[in-house]
């Protein structure tokens, strides 16, 4: 099952990495300590596909060091990163770094060449541990069979846990539906879009997504929702897509793809990005009505819209709850993890559904049954009044 989230996550500069970022640290450091808790010797396999140097001219950790810290502060979990980097000159300032981690004890290997060219070891490496993929190319990514490969066979099953996020790029779509459009059947990126996405399905997708006004947005957010739903079926997943924009008013730069097979990771996920969200908005600043790159067509001060957002967040989830119960005399909430977050995903984080859960008991519609260590675990049913 595939599903987009409700939320459009804008860019401006680099804030689209901002974004990225914030998701890194906030979803592997726990993804890590809930697999790696029962993983065989707390072992847990991370690789960053594209991992470029690792770190900023400027001495900010890009995704490679930021994986690397998450290995380098594991408590519940030995965490093996592989980081992989094509260009030469990139993957020698990547072994700089992580030499630095494997100086501190970090289980860490830097490679040079290109991720598909080493997933077989990889892979192999993981056999019998949980395994998290980070995959963020420029442009085209990895070609479908060669993921779906190793999403399937020996680690389509829930355990040892196997997890994706993947930068699907819009820009990449939007061009190459034009060459298509316009008749360059011979443009390069035909081809490449073909390996991509497993086949050439995705023509007819955004063909039929064009519209008479020949805007390429919808053909984008079709060909990427496509893709998830066909990776998510083929491997027995949970597809979860997400918008990343350059301004309010562009076209999304590309899509986050995110698979799972848990409903703990579908949780987890949902409250990560809900808090990149927030990171990110507060790291753009408050905007004004003349300002060209402006967030919001009002002048609103950031925190201010983030307060109202989760005010509606909360109704919502309150809503979500009540349906929940009447529907179950008792359920575990992470076992209605889409039910929970319906119509908020991308926005709610655990503690608007701990305030919503709140608000439900108070009035009467909602009773807790079990109280969890994490709202997710709490088991709840009808009211006992």
């Amino acid at each position: 099952m595939a599903i987009s989230t409700s939320a459009g996550l804008l860019d401006r500069n680099h804030s689209q990495s901002i974004f990225k970022h914030a998701i890194l640290r906030r979803y592997v450091t726990p993804y890590a300590a809930m697999v790696g808790s029962s993983s065989p010797g707390h072992r847990v396999a991370i690789v960053d596909g594209f991992a470029g140097r690792g770190r900023y001219p400027d001495g900010t950790p890009a995704s490679g060091e930021l994986i690397l810290k998450a290995a380098a502060k594991a408590s519940r979990a030995i965490v093996e990163a592989t980081l992989v980097e094509k260009k030469r000159a990139d993957y020698e300032k990547l072994a700089q770094v992580v030499g630095e981690y494997q100086a501190l004890g970090v289980r860490a290997v830097a490679r040079q060449g290109l991720v598909h060219e080493h997933l077989n070891s990889i892979v192999t490496a993981a056999k019998g541990i949980p395994l998290f993929l980070f995959l963020d190319p420029c442009g085209a990514g990895l070609p479908f069979l060669d993921l779906a490969r190793v999403l399937d066979g020996e680690r389509r099953q829930a355990r040892p846990s196997t997890e994706v996020l993947l930068n699907f790029s819009a820009d990449f779509t939007r061009r190459a539906t034009g060459a298509l459009a316009a008749g360059h059947h011979s443009h390069e990126s035909l081809p490449a879009l073909d390996r991509v996405c497993g086949g050439t399905w995705w023509r007819e997708v955004a063909l039929q997504a064009l519209g008479p006004d020949s805007t390429f947005e919808p053909c984008a957010e079709a060909v990427a929702r496509a893709y998830t739903d066909r990776l998510a079926r083929m491997t027995g997943m949970h597809g979860i897509t997400v918008p990343v924009k350059r301004r309010v008013h562009h076209q999304p730069v590309y899509h986050l793809v995110f698979l799972t097979r848990s409903p703990f990771g579908i949780w987890v996920f949902a409250d990560a990005i809900a808090r990149a969200r927030y990171e990110w908005l507060e790291a753009l600043g408050p905007q004004t009505d003349n300002d060209d790159d402006a967030l919001f067509s009002f002048g609103d001060v950031v925190k201010d819209v983030i307060t109202q957002e989760q005010e509606r967040a909360r109704v919502r989830v309150r809503k979500n709850l009540q349906g929940i119960v009447a529907r179950r005399k008792r359920t575990k909430l992470v076992d209605e993890v889409w039910s929970v977050f319906d119509g908020v995903y991308g926005v709610a984080n655990d503690t608007t559904v701990s305030t919503a859960l709140a608000l439900a008991t108070k009035d009467g519609s909602v009773s807790v049954i079990e109280q969890g260590k994490k709202i997710r675990d709490s088991v709840i049913g009808p009211s006992i009044r």
